[in-house]
């Protein structure tokens, strides 16, 4: 019976066993599963940043006076025919566009279209054309115009072209939907055949360089003009073509020895943006898309490269098969397509080129941008929404995220270390167990409340205090210089000072005693030093900004997110070093700070180590402390008083409102792929310094 009995509880406890032991596979299975899943999503999301550029098969397209295919815009639109056709054909100049306008030179009147996408059944049989709406006609003063140049943004449209006798004309046009509302002419003489006149709408003016010489031309609304003239600085070579770089906030001018040089067009004077740049051939042609950080370049042979002009990233090098004369070359604003204007037909190639500003060189080093006074790395992803391009760099985001864990981190590491020696070594066994629950306690405190006390407590109270705050290492520094001399003066007044140091009590009184007059005359002394503002002394004295916002605020609330981790991984390291190696060397005659410094500590360090790896990557994962406590403004700036933004940050803050799919979107993804890896990186790294602890004194 009592063997039955035995076979039905073993019987039973295996059944338990296999049961736990499947739910524990199946259960650690899974969260591996899970984080594979995790890095595999993110690795999908990001993959196409790795993707080349590539460009498309030749498209023929028949033009001709019953079809008239406008080139340069986004699509090939379909231009309706003229209400008056007197003009020669001879004299027409193939249509141009820019946002959203189309107009064409017919000997001297220029007739303007309103583009819009191509409707169901319209010239079903040419693939990807739009169709236009004509508007209007407007006469150009002058004598069979030779050239064309357009812009257009918004309402206005600003058109240049040069006659046969060199005069240079503009037209600033203002456009309702259905017709012109106003049209200003502009004409003066012209620098000659080799110059270049490139308009700009936005700012209502035209930039003409001739040689090494520019000339701005504003353009009033009442007839009036302003011209503004100088020298571009560096162009040793003749000059073969230029354009405008993206958003028209750079000037790209192109020598005969293929050299690429760029000018700051929102400065007056056109500085110069860094050393010119080799292409390999010499361009006739270049272009740039308006609203992404690309340029193109192309050789008389029909040689085409595309790269990013504020940095060395080359999107792609290849050739334009057919192509016959490069000088007849339009871009989209998009830069999807090229566009070259032949005989009685458009040639068309496809550029598949999705995120051009993504490679390595642009998301990590620096670039140069417009209005910048040398090259620098910057996140501003909102560039659109200021009239401006987004600057995509990740490196201000990973500087951020490494200042605030070293920050949290010279707060954490002292009071975590100390704490956890007193409480393991020193302290009695029965206070332990009530010291130690209440410091791990604080790990359960949210972070979130630690950011919002930081970012409103504790900021007021830190620029409150900042004089004390600024002369608190005077303190730390002068306090035990000034024990020591008191010390060695009293060893000649008594022969009982000779080997007895100062009390640790009398160290803490001084402190104390320190801090409270700082305190207490912060204000005299704020006067007294600095003139009665610590900020303006700091900004005029040592030109360093202070953010009220700033990494030393960041630090205190993240050194106190991350120290009851770290005191908890080195309590129980000091703690579990066997007592027979402590003992042994109380033994033999070392006191029990020798005993902790020489036997103790060695023997945990490997866990010491990898609890400081822990705080650290516990540190760069932290969010909402930096969320809350700082400005989120990306600066590479080592200072204490300045600000930061990590990449935890940017993802929370930004992912809401990035448009699902695009650079941004991605980019926002690329940020958590990479603190994904480092906190893996740091945490694998203290897990193998624990495992050689344990597989250190397993024996014991």
């Amino acid at each position: 019976m009592i063997d039955a009995v035995t076979q039905v509880t073993s019987r039973r406890r295996r059944v338990r066993d296999r049961a736990v032991t499947l739910a524990i596979n199946v259960g650690g299975g899974g969260v591996i599963a899970l984080i594979v899943l995790m890095l595999a999503y993110l690795l999908y999301v990001v993959s196409p940043f790795a993707a080349n550029a590539e460009l498309g098969k030749v498209l023929t397209i028949p033009s001709g006076p019953d079809r008239l295919l406008a080139r340069g815009d986004g699509r090939l639109w379909i231009l309706p025919r003229a209400p008056d056709h007197a003009v020669n054909q001879e004299q027409w100049h193939l249509p141009v566009s820019s946002g959203r306008r189309a107009v064409q030179l017919r000997g001297e009147q220029v007739h303007l279209f309103a583009l819009f996408p191509r409707l169901a059944g319209l010239d079903a049989e040419l693939p990807g054309t739009t169709a236009a709406q004509w508007l209007s006609v407007v006469d150009t003063p002058g004598i069979e115009p030779q050239t064309l140049a357009m812009d257009s943004a918004d309402d206005r449209v600003i058109l240049t072209y040069a006659d046969r006798s060199g005069v240079l004309h503009a037209l600033s046009i203002r456009l309702t939907s259905t017709a012109v509302s106003s049209l200003v002419h502009h004409e003066r003489p012209g620098p000659g055949a080799t110059a270049f006149a490139l308009p700009n709408s936005r700012s209502n003016s035209v930039l003409i360089v001739h040689g090494d010489r520019y000339l701005r031309w504003r353009l009033g609304d009442s007839g009036s003009t302003r011209l503004l003239g100088g020298q571009l600085s560096g162009l040793d070579e003749p000059v073969v073509t230029v354009a405008w770089g993206p958003a028209h906030d750079t000037l790209l001018v192109a020598d005969s020895l293929g050299l690429l040089h760029r000018f700051d067009a929102v400065r007056g004077n056109l500085p110069r943006m860094g050393p010119a740049r080799q292409l390999d051939f010499v361009p006739r042609w270049i272009g740039s898309e308006r609203g992404r950080r690309v340029a193109f370049a192309a050789s008389a042979a029909g040689d085409l490269s595309v790269f990013v002009p504020g940095s060395d990233e080359r999107l792609y090098r290849g050739s334009l098969d057919g192509l016959k004369d490069v000088a007849e070359l339009y871009l989209s604003e998009n830069g999807r397509f090229l566009v070259q204007a032949g005989e009685g037909q458009l040639l068309r190639w496809k550029l598949t080129n999705v995120y051009p500003e993504t490679g390595w060189r642009s998301l990590w080093q620096r670039q140069w941008f417009a209005a910048y006074d040398a090259p620098a790395h910057i996140w501003h992803p909102d560039g659109d929404g200021v009239a401006g391009l987004s600057k995509y760099s990740l490196s201000p985001l990973l500087f951020g995220t490494f200042k605030a864990a070293i920050y949290g981190m010279l707060l954490a590491l002292p009071i975590a270390l100390g704490c956890a020696v007193y409480v393991g070594y020193f302290l009695a066994p029965r206070l332990r167990n009530r010291f130690k629950p209440a410091i791990e306690m604080l790990e359960a405190f949210p972070t979130v409340v630690l950011g919002f006390l930081a970012g409103l407590w504790l900021a007021p109270l830190l620029l409150k205090y900042l004089t004390l705050v600024l002369l608190l290492p005077l303190l730390l520094i002068g306090a035990p210089l000034l024990l020591a001399a008191l010390h060695l003066a009293l060893q000649y007044l008594s022969p009982r000072f000779m080997r007895r140091p100062p009390r640790l009590a009398l160290v803490a009184v001084v402190y104390l005693a320190g801090i409270a007059g700082l305190s207490h005359y912060g204000d005299a002394l704020t006067l007294w030093l600095f003139g009665g503002s610590v900020q303006d002394w700091m900004w005029e004295a040592i030109g360093l900004p202070y953010d009220q916002r700033n990494a030393l605020l960041v630090g205190m609330a993240m050194g106190l997110a991350i120290m009851p981790t770290m005191f908890t991984l080195v309590e129980d390291a000091i703690h579990a070093v066997p007592r027979a190696l402590s003992d042994g060397s109380l033994a033999l005659g070392a006191t029990r700070w020798q005993s902790l410094a020489r036997v103790v500590l060695p023997a945990a360090a490997p866990a010491v180590l990898s609890a400081v790896l822990i705080g650290f990557a516990r540190g760069l994962g932290e969010t909402m402390i930096v969320l809350l406590a700082t400005g989120n403004t990306p600066l590479m700036e080592p200072g204490i008083f300045s600000g930061l933004q990590s990449l935890s940050a940017a993802v929370a803050a930004e992912l809401p409102e990035a448009a699902v799919g695009g650079v941004h979107y991605r980019l926002l993804f690329l940020a958590a792929l990479v603190l994904f890896a480092l906190t893996f990186v740091f945490n694998t790294i203290a897990e193998l310094f624990r495992q050689r602890l344990r597989y250190t004194y397993e024996a014991y």
